[in-house]
């Protein structure tokens, strides 16, 4: 049957509710628990004969003569139900046969028990239309199989796949163990502004935007670090973002125009201390998802216990030097290339060419190179950390030299930055600080091969 035939059998349905003195969209349920929680107690609740009243979307739905056995399924669980047409009676019966659909959200009253099967069941006495569905969920096995469509209909990926959603539930828990993290280290969480009259802390095209009260054209941030090192020069010693940034690039397997990131700064403290630091944090939001601190990534172990690889940029690429700008890029793309996806085991690559970037502290043997870390996990790079540049004049300068790269056509070179280089002259104390891709980070966790996975809505191209 087409699509049209089937929505307009739904929507004649759905008259029939209504003029049998039925609200198919009600504002409320009556619903006294979860399926998960009437599954946990089943026991319990099963003996002492208790009628419950659950909520969830029919999921299935088989007739076998005078009754019904269907799935519903919530947000966490789901279980079977059975409907008797003896127990509810001809009239009930024959509604809930006739009118009820697969994908229509119900409220079921009943009491618990189990079949001649095992199965756990609830026993309808009674039950109610909360949501008639006028759209048919796809079959489960060849319904929603396309790639595009399931990130177009996140709402349906969700309902049939439950693989999804515990990566949604995944993100949840580890941003949660990362904010308790900071917070018990006595870190302050801040909001920046993501609307930004000069974009900068990242080399990257931004996006942007005209702001008609004031006639000013706006940026979308690209990062928050900027206003992060602003706090630093205020007085706060620890300030962290959960934060979404915008860049105006291509789309690719780790790309997306809007991600989600950590980012946090530290007063008093150097690179030695922020790789220390990050090794305990990412451990703990590891051991949240994996207690062994051990999984899997594109088929490959990863280990998050023992201590984090610490090797320099240099040594990896076999040479010790990368004074000229063009030979620090073309480094760059190697490394990218060929160095990166064998980095499976957590890998702290150290003291980058310092033209690659401009907002870090040069080592004290070395003006040639920053002192700064990438870390890599699975083949992914997930952190860029940096002791933070706090020398207004040399901080100048590197702007100075990104903008000549800008006249020379580069859209990514970063910004003369004069009001932050102001805030420097005024003092900012030594600092290390980090960025983490969250949805990078999210894709080793959950052993995704695109960010699209990990993403609710991901960026996608008009039909």
């Amino acid at each position: 049957m087409a699509l049209e035939e089937i929505q307009k059998v739904k929507i004649e349905k759905l008259e029939k509710l209504r003029k049998a003195g039925i609200d198919p969209y009600p504002a409320t349920s009556r619903r006294n628990m979860s399926v998960a929680e009437a599954v946990k107690r089943f026991e319990e609740l099963a003996a002492s004969g208790e009628t419950v009243i659950l909520a969830g979307r029919i999921m299935a739905k088989r007739e076998h003569g005078g009754s019904i056995f269907f799935d519903i399924k919530d947000a966490d669980a789901r279980v079977q139900g059975f409907a008797k047409e003896d127990i509810l009676g001809a009239d009930k019966f024959a509604q809930f046969k006739e009118l009820f659909d697969i994908g229509d959200i119900v409220e079921v009253e009943g009491t618990l028990f189990k079949t001649k099967k095992d199965e756990r069941t609830i026993e309808a006495k009674n039950f109610a239309m909360l949501s008639k569905a006028l759209l048919p969920l796809p079959e489960k096995w060849h319904g929603l199989t396309d790639i595009e469509e399931r990130f177009r209909k996140r709402y349906l990926d969700l309902t049939l796949n439950d693989d999804v959603r515990q990566i949604f539930k995944t993100r949840a828990v580890v941003i949660r163990v990362l904010r308790d993290f900071l917070n018990s280290r006595d870190f302050l969480e801040v909001s920046t502004p993501v609307l930004q009259p000069l974009y900068g802390g990242a080399s990257a095209r931004p996006f942007k935007t005209h702001m008609h009260a004031l006639d000013i054209d706006l940026f979308l941030r690209i990062a928050p670090e900027l206003y992060l090192k602003r706090l630093l020069v205020g007085g706060f010693e620890k300030v962290y973002e959960f934060t979404t940034n915008f860049r105006n690039e291509g789309m690719d397997r780790d790309h997306n125009p809007e991600f989600f990131g950590l980012e946090f700064y530290a007063a008093y403290k150097d690179l030695d201390w922020l790789m220390d630091f990050t090794e305990k944090l990412l451990r703990e939001a590891v051991k949240a998802v994996y207690p062994d601190g051990n999984f899997k990534h594109e088929g490959q172990a990863v280990d998050f216990n023992g201590p984090f690889k610490r090797v320099k940029f240099a040594d990896l690429m076999n040479k010790p030097s990368f004074a000229k700008a063009s030979e620090a890029k073309e480094a760059d793309e190697k490394f990218k290339k060929n160095i990166r996806p064998t980095l499976v085991q957590p890998t702290f690559v150290v003291d980058w060419p310092t033209e690659l970037l401009p907002l870090a502290k040069k080592t004290p043997d070395d003006p040639n190179f920053v002192s700064t870390f990438q870390f890599f996990a699975g083949g992914l790079e997930l952190i860029k950390a940096f002791t933070e540049l706090n020398d207004p004049l040399d901080q100048r300068e590197r702007f100075a030299a990104q903008e000549q790269k800008r006249a020379k056509g580069d859209e990514e070179a970063q910004r003369m930055d004069d009001d932050f280089v102001e805030a420097l002259e005024y003092g900012m104390p030594p600092a290390a600080g980090w960025g983490l891709g969250l949805d990078r980070f999210l894709m080793l966790l959950t052993d995704s091969h695109s960010i699209r996975e990990v993403l609710l809505f991901p960026t996608m191209r008009p039909k």
